[in-house]
This record gives structure tokens, C-alpha cells and sequence, in this order.
């Protein structure tokens, strides 16, 4: 749930600094900041934290994939006692 919230939050962060860049660009304020700076800190973010989700997902199928080989084994020496 943590995720979510932080890649909302990311996200509207990133739109309001492209539409802010926009007019700063306009007006003749400081625009790089609001257009460049902040929409890569706000896209490496999105980045990061894709990466952490993935990590997780493997890590939690890994678990998975052990717990089944380990339930197989022990019905494999179970079964060959007989």
C-alpha cells in the first residue's frame, strides 16, 4: 500500500512540475528547474521504485519455488522409505 501511495504521490508531483515548467517557460521564470530537474528526480523515483516491486515479486516467488522443492523432496524420501 506504501508503494502505491508514494508512486501516486511521485506522479502528481511530476505533472504539476511539467505544468509548472510550462509556464514558467512562458513567463520567463526559472524553467529548467521545474521542467528538467524535477520531472528526472521524479522519473528516477518511478524508476526505483519499480525496481524495488520487482525485487520483491522475485524474492517472493523464489520463496515459493523453495517451499514447493522442499515440500516435493520430503514427500520423495517419504515415499521411498516404504
Amino acid at each position: 500500500m506504501r508503494n502505491i501511495i508514494t508512486a501516486f504521490s511521485v506522479g502528481i508531483a511530476l505533472a504539476t512540475s511539467v505544468l509548472s515548467g510550462e509556464q514558467d517557460l512562458r513567463s520567463g521564470g526559472p524553467w529548467t528547474l521545474t521542467l528538467i530537474i524535477f520531472p528526472a528526480c521524479s522519473l528516477l523515483c518511478l524508476a526505483l521504485l519499480l525496481r524495488d516491486q520487482r525485487r520483491r515479486e522475485r524474492a517472493d516467488g523464489q520463496r515459493e519455488h523453495d517451499s514447493a522443492s522442499s515440500s516435493a523432496e520430503t514427500g520423495e524420501s517419504v515415499s521411498s522409505e516404504r
